[in-house]
Protein backbone atom coordinates (compact mmCIF):
# COMPACT_ATOMS: atom_id res chain seq x y z
CA UNK A 1 0.00 0.00 0.00
CA UNK A 2 1.16 3.55 -0.58
CA UNK A 3 0.80 4.53 3.12
CA UNK A 4 2.69 1.59 4.65
CA UNK A 5 5.61 3.84 5.52
CA UNK A 6 3.42 5.61 8.08
CA UNK A 7 2.92 2.46 10.12
CA UNK A 8 6.48 1.17 10.10
CA UNK A 9 8.35 1.33 13.39
CA UNK A 10 11.89 2.44 13.03
CA UNK A 11 14.44 3.59 15.55
CA UNK A 12 16.50 6.66 14.72
CA UNK A 13 20.02 5.84 13.64
CA UNK A 14 22.73 6.89 16.07
CA UNK A 15 24.52 9.07 13.54
CA UNK A 16 21.34 11.06 12.81
CA UNK A 17 21.01 12.57 16.27
CA UNK A 18 23.35 13.65 19.01
CA UNK A 19 22.62 14.06 22.65
CA UNK A 20 23.83 16.80 24.97
CA UNK A 21 26.74 14.75 26.28
CA UNK A 22 28.14 14.37 22.76
CA UNK A 23 27.92 18.12 22.25
CA UNK A 24 29.67 18.80 25.56
CA UNK A 25 32.43 16.29 24.85
CA UNK A 26 33.10 17.80 21.44
CA UNK A 27 32.97 21.33 22.83
CA UNK A 28 30.39 22.43 20.28
CA UNK A 29 28.46 25.59 21.10
CA UNK A 30 24.86 25.40 22.20
CA UNK A 31 22.21 27.82 21.06
CA UNK A 32 21.18 30.26 23.75
CA UNK A 33 18.59 32.97 23.88
CA UNK A 34 19.83 36.53 23.44
CA UNK A 35 20.35 38.51 26.60
CA UNK A 36 17.98 41.39 27.19
CA UNK A 37 19.41 44.85 26.63
CA UNK A 38 19.83 46.46 30.01
CA UNK A 39 22.11 49.23 31.19
CA UNK A 40 25.07 48.06 33.24
CA UNK A 41 25.05 49.23 36.84
CA UNK A 42 27.85 48.46 39.19
CA UNK A 43 25.54 48.28 42.22
CA UNK A 44 23.35 45.39 41.07
CA UNK A 45 24.12 41.82 39.96
CA UNK A 46 23.74 40.74 36.37
CA UNK A 47 20.42 39.40 35.16
CA UNK A 48 20.28 35.94 33.52
CA UNK A 49 18.71 35.54 30.11
CA UNK A 50 14.98 34.73 30.09
CA UNK A 51 13.66 31.26 29.32
CA UNK A 52 11.17 32.68 26.81
CA UNK A 53 12.61 34.95 24.13
CA UNK A 54 11.43 38.53 24.37
CA UNK A 55 10.27 38.33 27.99
CA UNK A 56 9.94 41.78 29.60
CA UNK A 57 12.35 42.78 32.33
CA UNK A 58 11.04 41.77 35.77
CA UNK A 59 10.20 45.05 37.44
CA UNK A 60 10.53 44.88 41.21
CA UNK A 61 7.22 44.95 42.98
CA UNK A 62 7.29 47.52 45.77
CA UNK A 63 4.79 45.51 47.82
CA UNK A 64 7.09 42.48 48.11
CA UNK A 65 10.66 42.76 49.34
CA UNK A 66 12.54 39.56 48.50
CA UNK A 67 14.70 39.96 51.60
CA UNK A 68 11.58 39.97 53.78
CA UNK A 69 8.91 37.81 52.18
CA UNK A 70 6.84 34.85 53.30
CA UNK A 71 6.83 31.46 51.55
CA UNK A 72 3.37 32.26 50.16
CA UNK A 73 4.70 35.49 48.67
CA UNK A 74 7.69 33.55 47.30
CA UNK A 75 5.30 31.17 45.55
CA UNK A 76 3.44 34.17 44.07
CA UNK A 77 6.75 35.70 42.94
CA UNK A 78 7.81 32.41 41.33
CA UNK A 79 4.45 32.20 39.55
CA UNK A 80 4.92 35.73 38.19
CA UNK A 81 8.42 34.86 36.96
CA UNK A 82 7.11 31.68 35.33
CA UNK A 83 4.21 33.45 33.62
CA UNK A 84 6.44 36.25 32.28
CA UNK A 85 8.91 33.72 30.90
CA UNK A 86 11.91 34.27 33.17
CA UNK A 87 11.93 30.78 34.65
CA UNK A 88 10.84 27.43 33.28
CA UNK A 89 8.50 24.85 34.78
CA UNK A 90 11.24 22.94 36.64
CA UNK A 91 12.67 26.15 38.09
CA UNK A 92 9.16 27.20 39.13
CA UNK A 93 8.73 23.93 41.02
CA UNK A 94 12.11 24.37 42.71
CA UNK A 95 11.25 27.94 43.74
CA UNK A 96 8.14 26.96 45.70
CA UNK A 97 9.08 26.65 49.39
CA UNK A 98 8.60 23.24 50.95
CA UNK A 99 6.53 24.70 53.76
CA UNK A 100 3.62 25.05 51.34
CA UNK A 101 3.48 21.32 50.69
CA UNK A 102 0.47 19.66 52.34
CA UNK A 103 2.45 16.98 54.19
CA UNK A 104 5.16 19.27 55.56
CA UNK A 105 4.18 18.96 59.23
CA UNK A 106 4.10 15.15 59.04
CA UNK A 107 7.44 14.83 57.20
CA UNK A 108 9.98 17.64 57.40
CA UNK A 109 8.26 19.32 60.33
CA UNK A 110 8.27 16.06 62.30
CA UNK A 111 12.02 15.63 61.69
CA UNK A 112 12.98 19.22 62.53
CA UNK A 113 10.43 19.72 65.30
CA UNK A 114 9.16 22.96 63.71
CA UNK A 115 5.68 23.26 62.22
CA UNK A 116 5.16 25.02 58.90
CA UNK A 117 4.91 28.79 59.10
CA UNK A 118 3.98 29.81 55.56
CA UNK A 119 3.11 33.39 56.52
CA UNK A 120 6.24 34.25 58.53
CA UNK A 121 8.46 36.62 56.51
CA UNK A 122 12.12 35.72 56.06
CA UNK A 123 15.07 36.37 53.76
CA UNK A 124 14.20 34.28 50.70
CA UNK A 125 17.44 35.19 48.94
CA UNK A 126 19.41 33.57 51.77
CA UNK A 127 17.11 30.54 51.86
CA UNK A 128 17.43 29.96 48.11
CA UNK A 129 21.22 30.38 48.38
CA UNK A 130 21.23 27.68 51.07
CA UNK A 131 19.09 25.46 48.82
CA UNK A 132 21.59 26.04 46.00
CA UNK A 133 24.54 25.10 48.23
CA UNK A 134 22.71 21.93 49.31
CA UNK A 135 22.10 21.06 45.66
CA UNK A 136 25.77 21.66 44.85
CA UNK A 137 26.79 19.23 47.58
CA UNK A 138 24.26 16.49 46.84
CA UNK A 139 23.02 16.85 43.24
CA UNK A 140 26.34 17.47 41.51
CA UNK A 141 25.39 15.30 38.53
CA UNK A 142 22.08 17.07 37.90
CA UNK A 143 23.20 20.04 35.81
CA UNK A 144 19.69 21.23 35.03
CA UNK A 145 18.70 21.46 38.69
CA UNK A 146 21.81 23.47 39.56
CA UNK A 147 21.34 25.82 36.61
CA UNK A 148 17.68 26.34 37.56
CA UNK A 149 18.51 27.14 41.17
CA UNK A 150 21.29 29.50 40.05
CA UNK A 151 18.77 31.27 37.80
CA UNK A 152 16.31 31.68 40.70
CA UNK A 153 19.03 32.97 43.04
CA UNK A 154 20.32 35.43 40.44
CA UNK A 155 16.78 36.74 39.80
CA UNK A 156 16.20 37.14 43.52
CA UNK A 157 19.53 38.95 43.94
CA UNK A 158 18.70 41.19 40.98
CA UNK A 159 15.38 42.13 42.53
CA UNK A 160 16.91 42.63 45.98
CA UNK A 161 19.49 45.10 44.64
CA UNK A 162 18.65 48.80 44.57
CA UNK A 163 17.16 49.89 41.25
CA UNK A 164 17.56 53.28 39.69
CA UNK A 165 15.19 54.19 36.92
CA UNK A 166 15.96 56.88 34.42
CA UNK A 167 13.18 59.42 34.36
Amino acid sequence: MPLDFLFRRSEPRREEWRDLRDLRMRGEPRLELPRPAEPKHMDRPSLPSPVVEGAPLPIPDSRIAVRNMSPRQMADWAYEMYMTGWIGWDEYRDAIPTELLPGYDATVGALTGEPAQPDRPRDMVREMEEKLEFARRHFFEDDAKLRGLMRIVSLLRWQAAPHQYAS
